[in-house]
């Protein structure tokens, strides 16, 4: 009769910890999130451009390459979060990895449209973003730029805009 009160004592500990564990788990928040790795990028023009430019946005930082079709399929969909949410403190950043991007990229970001900035990519921002190997890669940050989520392959407007607008405090 002891040992049944001491397994069933135990099996109540268990539980209340796993219940607590995932309770905790549950109410952390972005405060919690790691924080992005501030860059310097050059742009085709030359022009140097830093996260820490776009200070107190919210930023989407895309990892892509011309030659792969899932990202060349998400651009639109960016250019689109880029026009609805650009005057309200969101800008999109695109940073190719593509060999010779001075000869690729002019022609790619004039027939997509590209309106908004697109940065080179060197081996330091892709070791810092955590070996970015698959393309693509895109990082959601908030105000703070702490990492709010981390897509790795295609992600859709339908997938980010709420996410957006959550971290531009505001209903959409």
């Amino acid at each position: 009769m002891v040992r049944d009160i001491s397994t069933r004592q135990l099996m109540i500990v268990v539980l209340l910890a796993l219940l607590a564990a995932i309770l905790f788990s549950a109410c952390s928040s972005s405060a919690d999130a790691p924080r992005a790795s501030d860059f310097t990028l050059m742009t085709l023009e030359g022009d140097s451009v830093s996260l820490s430019d776009f200070s107190g946005k919210v930023v989407l930082v895309n990892f892509f390459a011309t030659y792969c079709p899932p990202c060349r399929a998400e651009i639109p969909d960016f250019i689109k979060l880029q026009e609805h949410f650009g005057s309200e403190d969101y800008v999109t950043i695109g940073i190719s990895v593509d060999q010779r991007p001075e000869k690729i990229l002019p022609g790619f970001i004039k027939v997509l449209k590209i309106s908004y900035p697109v940065l080179l990519a060197n081996r330091k921002v892709l070791t810092d973003y955590g070996n970015v190997y698959a393309l693509p890669t895109t990082f959601l940050l908030d105000r703070e730029h702490r990492i709010v989520k981390k897509y790795t392959g295609m992600v859709t407007e339908d997938q980010l805009r709420p996410l957006i607008a959550k971290a531009l405090n505001r209903k959409d």
